[in-house]
């Protein structure tokens, strides 16, 4: 009996030891992060069988166990891995923010404002090199310090997450590895005794699948049998017992990171998730700004430019700046950073003939009344040719003719190019118009440009070069032809510059002849526009001295030389407020501004750096003509990208910048608060209070004295039995 007491007091020693030892433990780990507390669970030892019944046997230990709620761990991991993905996303967007860098003096905007303003200046003095030089150095700080820098930012900042990627991507394959090595020793454990916990074990597991959730969301699938774990990632098996699949990356164009192993597509939170989104979503996007505000920047200001003339007042010799990929192929398709604005519309089908040769057309998506006026030539539905009367409306227009031969004419496009020749000697200026169809190649554009008088085209390596014979110089401006014919035997002169909205033709009918000459009697000649609506009645009758300038409309003025007319006798020429509707020039690079098609390739032609006198403010050889500068400022003004204006575009990206950080910043904040009040409460669930604990001590300290007392006792009892 007195082995069976001992025994029991034994039992009590040992537990009591074995539960200070779990004491200890749990305060030596008080701030390890991830372990959980543990217990040591209690259970009284199968009693002993007596003739009076089960006599205790004293105290065993059934387990010692973790204090975990593994509900609240899944909340934890998820919103670990929000909080990764927003934390991640926050601080590029802050990058993003830090690079436009609105509100310094060095901001897009600012050097944006700089370049018009130095273009206004330009406006009040053109003939001043001071102001061309200012305006070069505003420009090559725009380019320079603006465009191509903010461009060579974005591009390091993505190079910066692809790397951050394959690190994390590393550091998952490193998690993974350790979490299936852990697997293995904790089913090596568990499974030697049927009560076995590795419970350090299970908890260093733990806290690595807590830090993989922030690299991305996971799927935990547990294995009762053998206490292993199975990880999915993305849909994909990452852990798998004691394996795990190792998930690489490679660096694709422009060092973009592409991971290899799981689905990415699959991915919905977490660091990997929050840099995957940055890399191919938000950078690209704010790139893609930039790109669109630079190439609408290069395109709108080359269209102008190219129109205009520098100090020369005209050119001898001009080399197209862009190579086309073949001089043989459709100008829209052939490499060009700027595709000609050419368009082939629906002419129609004749639907009525009126006396024999004169049709009423009639056509469906067409408009005709921006894009064709009279003497044009129409090629119709069925193939043949016809001259254009006039124009009715945007669908209807009267034609004449029906000629087989395609030489005659060209389909209705609405590209037309102005070319001003001007002799050098009189200053008498000759105003051409070629037609751009849509499919022109270099080759058809040099034969037209060639076929002007006085100029000469030709192509060589891809490039068209366009010079003037002798005594003749040229440009593509909105100049009036100053002489453009007689009406009668009465010379026609013209002056002004045209400030209407649209390209128009004017025409010169005689109402009324008065006696039969200029100057005399009621004689009266009507101008009418291409619409043949009437702009004005000019009175040229007996009140009319010869060479008097009379105005017609839209800043075109007039004046009629001495000599006889007839009634109905008609003269008609082009007012052009756009010489290149199809800016041809710019997809060529004539007489252009800037060069690129970009953020990162814009630039200032070299010519221009090495000639502030080539920048291109005037329309005429005039001395302090400024009516083109007037142009290029008043683009400051106008919707020309994506529906805005350049600053009102740029400051929308800048604004729309500002609200995705201002959320991510707002998601950060509310998924870092609920995880903190997560953590929290996992801490009163699994964490070490170090007073419990001490009351734990004391408890089980006492317990311990208590079972020696007891040992004692019996101890003592047995001797005074072996003495009897």
């Amino acid at each position: 009996m007195a082995s069976s007491d001992l025994s029991v007091g034994l039992s009590g020693l040992l537990v009591s030891q074995r539960a200070l030892q779990t004491i200890g433990h749990n305060i030596a780990n008080v701030n390890t992060p991830g372990f959980s507390r543990q217990t040591v669970s209690l259970v009284a030892r199968t009693p002993d069988i007596s003739e009076f019944g089960p006599i205790g046997a004293g105290v065993t230990i059934n387990q010692i166990q973790r204090i975990k709620d593994d509900l609240l761990d899944s909340q934890i991991n998820e919103f670990t891995s929000l909080l990764g993905s927003a934390e991640v996303q926050n601080d590029t967007f802050q990058n993003l923010e830090a690079i436009f860098n609105e509100l310094s003096e060095s901001s897009l905007n600012n050097r944006l404002e700089n370049f018009f303003g130095s273009i206004q200046q330009l406006s009040t003095n053109p003939e001043l090199t001071s102001i061309r030089f200012q305006l070069l150095q505003d420009s090559l700080n725009l380019v320079n310090n603006g465009f191509n820098s903010l461009n060579e930012r974005f591009r390091e900042l993505k190079i910066d997450i692809s790397k951050r990627i394959e690190t994390k991507v590393s550091e998952l394959n490193s998690i993974t590895s350790e979490i299936a090595l852990l697997n293995k020793r904790i089913n090596e454990i568990e499974s030697s005794t049927s009560n076995s916990n590795a419970n350090d074990m299970l908890d260093k597991r733990d806290n690595l699948v807590n830090k993989l959730s922030k690299l991305a969301d996971i799927r935990v699938i547990s294995n009762n049998r053998n206490g292993s774990i199975d990880i999915l990632l993305g849909g994909t098996l990452v852990v798998s017992g004691n394996r795990s699949e190792t998930v690489s990356t490679s660096i694709a164009g422009q060092g973009i990171a592409k991971i290899q192993g799981i689905s990415t597509a699959n991915l919905n939170s977490g660091e990997l998730k929050g840099l995957l989104n940055m890399q191919d979503t938000t950078i690209p996007k704010y790139m893609q700004d930039l790109d669109t505000l630079a190439a609408s920047l290069i395109k709108e200001i080359n269209n102008i430019h190219s129109e205009g003339v520098g100090l020369s007042g005209g050119f001898t010799s001009l080399t197209s700046t862009n190579a086309v990929n073949s001089a043989t192929d459709s100008l829209a398709s052939t490499g060009l950073p700027f595709a000609p604005s050419v368009t082939t519309y629906t002419t129609g089908t004749v639907t009525s003939v009126n006396g024999g040769s004169t049709s009423t057309v009639t056509g469906s998506g067409t408009a005709f009344t921006s894009n064709v006026k009279a003497n044009d030539w129409i090629k119709l539905s069925d193939g043949n040719y016809y001259k254009v009367l006039s124009v009715t409306n945007d669908t209807t227009l009267t034609v004449e003719g029906g000629f087989a031969s395609a030489s005659v004419a060209t389909n209705i496009t609405n590209g037309s190019l102005y070319v001003t020749i001007t002799n050098n000697t009189t200053g008498e200026i000759t105003k051409t118009s070629i037609s751009i169809a849509s499919d022109e190649t270099l080759n058809s554009l040099a034969a037209k440009l060639d076929g002007i008088t006085n100029l000469n085209a030709s192509v060589s390596s891809n490039l068209l070069t366009i010079t003037s014979n002798s005594g003749y110089k040229y440009s593509f401006t909105k100049a009036l032809d100053t002489n453009p014919g007689n009406i009668g035997s009465a010379k026609i002169t013209l002056s002004g510059n045209y400030s209407g909205n649209d390209n128009d033709i004017y025409t010169l009918n005689v109402q009324d002849v008065g006696t039969g000459s200029i100057g005399t009697g009621s004689a009266v000649i009507r101008v009418t526009d291409a619409s043949e609506a009437v702009v004005a009645d000019l009175d040229v009758g007996s009140s009319y001295t010869a060479g008097d300038v009379l105005q017609i409309a839209d800043g075109v003025s007039i004046s009629f030389g001495s000599g006889a007319i007839v009634v109905n006798q008609k003269l008609t020429f082009d007012v052009t407020n756009d010489p290149d509707t199809s800016n041809m020039l710019t997809a060529l690079g004539i007489n252009t501004f800037f060069a690129g098609k970009d953020a990162s390739t814009i630039a200032v032609t070299q010519y221009i750096k090495d000639d502030v006198t080539r920048i291109a403010a005037a329309s005429t050889a005039s001395q302090g003509d400024n009516t083109n500068a007037l142009r290029l400022v008043n683009l400051q003004n106008i919707a020309t990208t994506n529906n805005s204006t350049f600053g009102d575009f740029l400051h929308g990206t800048v604004a729309q910048l500002g609200i995705e950080t201002a959320e991510k910043a707002s998601e950060k904040e509310s998924f870092n608060s609920l995880l903190t009040n997560l953590e929290n409460r996992r801490q009163e669930v699994s964490g070490v209070s170090i007073e419990e604990e001490m009351i734990n001590t004391i408890r089980f300290q006492q317990a311990f004295q208590a079972s020696a007392r007891y040992i004692s006792v019996i101890s003592e009892l047995s001797n005074i039995l072996m003495e009897l």
